[in-house]
């Protein structure tokens, strides 16, 4: 920002973003603050100068009203008394109002004078070096007279101008001459210079503590952001950022790293999970790895059978290795979302039939059947699908006996859900065990599922993929009776 480069004294770094936000608040109101301060005394002083010139309008009108209306009585007095007589009449006009004095000159050198300054004011030497007529008409398209009213200073007084003229039936001229002294409009101008002032004053010191108390609170939770990014470390992941509830920017960038913490918590018990699991699981084979090149060093050397035995054991254990593996790092790529790019919407009813027709060509020691084949639209990854689809059903054959029957359907659950059944009429889970069976690792028959060549990530492997598909994975089973497994997915 600009104010960054403002060379403030013992300041060796940019502004952080507190003093920013406090700095350009507390300078940008301020701004507001004079500008309005000045537009309103600029209006104020305005209004009360046109009030004054309005003041002096008024009572000219008044004089040249009372003039007319005794016309008749003003002929009948001989000219020397005329003045007078006016000013008797203006009396109760100007008796409240000291700031406003008048002088009557008629064309034959008679002269009254409301008040003692008028003789010094309004000579020749001093209203010559002022640039107006001293008694000032000018008429508009309608022929109406107007009157201008002008300002001028006597002993560092101001004062408003106004001179008329009025022309008896007779013939006689009577001049006008109004003024107005402007202390009053200067006092209260000036009152209301320091009450603003005043108020300014107040309003830019609260401004400053609104601003400080203000900034705080809105980079509250960023500060609580910043504390707790701090604290966050690969043993404690487990900790989130309270929001502030009020749905705005700030509460979506908690959401959005909290977010991120809980996938970086997810990748790193993914991580710890997959060490776990593996070393776990890889410690028997190669226990049986170490225990025949054991046998081999010492004794099976010279004996042809035994180092057979041995090579194709060896071999077995690295292939089974192997699967795992790559069972367990396909399983990582799952739950790290790396395939969340590749959803495309898909009918379920399409991929069963497919799968459906591969079952019966390559598998003749079981009966296939087909209950029903719905259309039923998802959106997901057409290659994970399949895989759990399959996955299902190798392993109900794999627990269901020659000639066997393995039932699939494909059909709408609700207006909501889509789901694909899988049922054999097999050997069953044991009800205490089908909590388990979707654990890593976990054998229902550790001996079958290794000699069918299992690792126990297959179904942990299936309810993954159709957990990434926002799904469910239900399996129900009785012993002897057989299996029965769904895969529920929303509809699109």
């Amino acid at each position: 920002m600009w104010f960054d480069k403002l060379n403030l004294p013992g300041r060796k770094k940019p502004l952080k973003i507190y003093h920013r936000i406090v700095f350009f608040f507390i300078l940008a109101l301020t701004a507001v603050l004079s500008l309005s301060f000045l537009m309103v005394f600029f209006f104020s002083q305005q209004l009360i100068l046109n009030e004054s010139k309005s003041t002096m309008i008024r009572f000219n009108n008044y004089v040249i009203n009372t003039l007319d209306e005794n016309m008749s009585t003003l002929l009948s007095l001989p000219t020397d008394e005329r003045l007078n007589f006016i000013s008797n009449q203006l009396y109760p006009y100007v008796k409240d109002n000291s700031l406003i004095a008048y002088q009557l000159k008629d064309n034959n050198g008679n002269i009254y004078q409301s008040s003692p300054i008028l003789t010094d004011l309004l000579v020749s030497e001093n209203l010559d070096k002022y640039d107006f007529d001293l008694f000032e008409f000018s008429f508009n398209d309608h022929n109406d007279q107007m009157i201008s009213v002008n300002s001028l200073r006597y002993n560092q007084v101001e004062y408003y101008y106004l001179g008329s003229y009025y022309v008896l039936e007779d013939g006689d001229i009577i001049y006008i001459q109004i003024v107005k002294n402007l202390d009053d409009s200067y006092v209260f101008m000036t009152t209301l210079f320091i009450l603003m002032v005043s108020i300014s004053i107040l309003s830019v010191i609260a401004i400053i503590f609104l601003g400080i108390y203000g900034t705080k609170q809105t980079l509250k939770p960023l500060i609580e952001i910043s504390e707790t990014a701090k604290n966050i470390t690969e043993n404690n992941l487990n900790i989130r950022i309270e929001e502030t509830g009020n749905k705005d920017e700030l509460d979506q960038l908690i959401i959005s790293l909290n977010q991120m913490i809980k996938k970086l918590e997810s990748a790193f018990n993914n991580q710890k999970r997959f060490v776990s699991d593996a070393s776990h699981e890889l410690r028997i084979p190669l226990t049986v790895i170490q225990g025949y090149i054991d046998i081999l060093s010492d004794w099976g050397k010279n004996d042809p059978q035994l180092r057979d035995e041995s090579i194709e054991a060896i071999r077995d254990e690295i292939q089974g290795m192997n699967r795992m593996v790559e069972d367990l790092l396909f399983l990582t790529r799952i739950e790290n979302n790396y395939f969340d790019d590749d959803f495309e919407i898909l009918d379920l009813s399409v991929l069963l039939e497919k799968i459906f027709h591969q079952c019966q060509m390559i598998d003749s020691d079981h009966q296939y059947l087909m209950e029903s084949c719905c259309h039923a639209f998802v959106r997901g990854n057409e290659g994970l699908l399949i895989q759990a689809i399959r996955g299902l059903i190798d392993n109900s054959r794999k627990n269901t006996p020659s000639n066997g029957t393995i039932t699939l359907s494909c059909n709408a659950k609700n207006e909501f859900t889509n789901e694909i059944v899988i049922c054999d009429n097999g050997c069953g889970i044991p009800y205490n065990e089908l909590e388990k069976i979707k654990e890593r690792f976990y054998r229902v028959n550790s001996d079958r599922s290794r000699s069918t060549g299992g690792t126990g990530l297959g179904l942990s492997i299936i309810d993954s993929i159709v957990s990434i598909h926002r799904g469910k994975l239900l399996i129900s089973s009785e012993i002897n009776q057989g299996t029965r497994a769904v895969i529920q997915l929303k509809k699109n």
